[in-house]
């Protein structure tokens, strides 16, 4: 088993996050024209999914293989090995979700991996490539506020709250870790028709003003 990367600043608290009309714009640019920013199919995806699933750990999902989703129960299960906090934690995934993921499933039915290296389809892709990305992003949208990967993960959060998705939802989706002793010892409740309900409601704040159903062919980057 190798061990899970840090991610660079992974300790810092920050406290920057996107507004919802930014995120709504980087989502269309997403299902646009997004070779202006020199971004493949892979890596706009992983960004799709992670606004989707409610702001994902980024590395949970690029690590996560095809055997991880459950397209009739519809959803996508965090093994523990890749889990930052050791718990399988499972993702309800919205229509918008496995849109994404029949699109990647497409473009990588050749790999295990949801997300594979683009030049070795047996490993995941690396997160560098994410940040790039999102460097290439902000030089080509000035307009948006500069913003780093792991904002993305913070926009989320705030966004589903503004939304009146209560914090304690709100940790269960991101799979932080609940410390009360009720939450670490006795509940083993999965929440799954909660959580499913609330990115249901973020999905349909997230689409509002974007046409998430006119998504572009691929391009054949990754």
């Amino acid at each position: 088993m190798t061990a899970i990367p840090k991610q660079k600043d992974a300790e810092r608290v920050g406290n920057h996050y996107l507004k919802i009309g930014e995120v709504i714009q980087l989502i269309a640019d997403l299902n646009g024209e997004y070779e202006r920013f020199r971004m493949g199919d892979t890596i706009r995806c992983l960004i799709l999914l992670c606004l989707y699933t409610g702001g994902q750990r980024p590395y949970e999902l690029a690590a996560s293989k095809w055997e991880a989703v459950d397209w009739q129960q519809k959803s996508l299960l965090v093994s523990r090995d890749l889990s930052k906090n050791k718990r399988e934690h499972i993702i309800p995934l919205t229509e918008s979700a496995l849109m994404v993921l029949r699109q990647l499933r497409e473009l990588n039915q050749d790999s295990d991996f949801i997300f594979p290296h683009r030049l070795n389809r047996n490993e995941h892709i690396r997160l560098d490539s994410l940040s790039q990305a999102v460097t290439r992003y902000r030089e080509a949208t000035p307009f948006v506020s500069s913003f780093t990967p792991r904002d993305i993960r913070r926009t989320c959060k705030t966004l589903m709250g503004e939304i009146g998705i209560s914090k304690s939802l709100r940790d269960r989706i991101q799979n932080h870790a609940l410390n009360d002793v009720s939450s670490k010892h006795y509940d083993r409740y999965e929440y799954l028709p909660e959580k499913r309900r609330a990115l249901e409601s973020w999905e349909q704040r997230l689409n509002e003003g974007t046409s998430v159903n006119n998504v572009v062919a691929f391009k054949g980057r990754t």
